[in-house]
């Protein structure tokens, strides 16, 4: 499968120029199927079940050879226009993605060639608006420039939606881990297995090149993962948690920040993906052990939560920098905390809620008072639970 980046037009910048169905006369949506069949892409339809990163490159060579033959309106085959009611906007026109799964070679093709006579048919009713939808969800829209009143009410918004089933993971993110995944006492681990197990993940061959297509990026990432967590168990999914701004934003690595910082040849990347990993591991063992200084807490001890509380803020604080969402660590730390204690995983999340609330700020380190004020909510949570 080819997996050249293409060059596509930019849906957000296409003008009504653009997609005008006036600019296309001759197009006929009984054709369509036909078309899209006689595209050379089309002979290379990828088998069902291929990875969503691979699969798009498919679908972005189908778009280009559409765009070749019909032009820049096609692009927006993957656009739709619904009208609803949006979170603090109200009743306004959102542009939702359109993502098509890859079935067999003929039903894939079939489902390209309806969504193109879809959109089609969108910019049709665009032009006209008759039934008025879209207008009258965005009265504010400036009718100008010669644009039918439609489109500027849909562009007006400028509010899209992606389908998130689209983008999915094989490997969690850390923070959803249980404390029963993580917990160190609970496996067996020997640091001197690493080198050779990672050396098996990071070869000459996989290691994507800096400035690779981001999909490809993300693909030898997860697999490096897949293949960790496949040789040491879930929590190994944690390596790449880095401080700041890196691959999963806020965690408390080090050695790893992200891939355009962390690759470099195969052999010093294996190494520090491995460095990683083995930070990872000594962080849940420093934190199984700062959880057996406080635990088990008798009932009722509210001065022992609220002093093992205000401790882990600070730790993971210190470990994660207080850079971009060290919040996140903070609160699944105090999870994994609260899970420990044996308090019941449905209230877990409320005591957090009202614990911190949306307390605590990237790049910004709380003050003792904030965070003794957690420190007793959560306290106060957790001696009555």
């Amino acid at each position: 499968m080819l997996v050249d980046r293409v060059h596509l037009p930019d849906f957000s910048r296409l003008t009504w120029r653009d997609v005008d169905p006036a600019g296309r006369p001759g197009f006929d949506p009984a054709g369509v199927a036909a078309l899209v069949r006689s595209l050379p892409p089309a002979t290379e339809v990828p088998p069902a079940g291929t990875d969503w990163r691979l699969a798009d490159f498919w679908w972005d060579r189908m778009t280009e050879a559409l765009v070749e033959r019909l032009g820049p309106w096609a692009a927006g085959w993957q656009h739709t226009v619904v009208v609803e009611d949006y979170p603090g906007r109200g009743v306004i026109p959102v542009w939702w993605e359109v993502r098509l799964p890859i079935t067999t070679p003929d039903e894939t093709l079939d489902g390209l060639a309806a969504a193109l006579v879809a959109w089609h048919e969108l910019t049709v009713e665009i032009a006209t608006d008759a039934r008025g939808r879209f207008t009258a969800s965005a009265p504010g829209a400036t009718v100008s420039g010669g644009d039918p009143a439609a489109w500027q009410a849909v562009k007006a918004p400028g509010v899209s939606r992606f389908q998130p089933g689209h983008f999915t993971r094989r490997i969690p993110h850390p923070s959803i881990l249980d404390w029963a995944d993580v917990d160190p006492r609970t496996r067996e681990f020997d640091p001197a297995t690493v080198t050779a197990v990672v050396a098996g993940l990071v070869t000459p061959e996989n290691l994507p090149a800096q400035g690779a297509d981001w999909r490809l990026q993300d693909l030898w990432l997860e697999n490096v993962s897949i293949g960790l967590t496949e040789r040491y168990g879930s929590w190994a999914a944690g390596w790449r948690w880095s401080v700041g701004e890196g691959d999963l934003d806020g965690g408390p690595v080090t050695a790893w920040c992200c891939l355009p910082h962390s690759v470099t040849s195969p052999e010093e990347t294996a190494a520090t993906v491995g460095a990683a990993l083995i930070e990872w591991h000594e962080w849940l063992a420093e934190t199984a052990e700062r959880f057996d200084r406080f635990l088990p807490l008798a009932p009722g001890d509210l001065d022992g939560w609220e002093r093992a509380v205000a401790h882990l803020v600070t730790a993971v604080g210190d470990r994660t920098q207080y850079e971009s969402a060290w919040y996140g660590c903070c609160l699944t730390v105090l999870g994994w905390f609260l899970d420990a204690a044996g308090i019941a995983r449905g209230e877990q999340q409320r005591m957090l809620d009202h614990a911190i609330g949306g307390r605590f700020a990237s790049w910004v380190e709380p003050d003792p008072t904030l965070v003794a004020s957690v420190a007793e909510r959560l306290a106060g949570q957790a001696t009555r639970a």
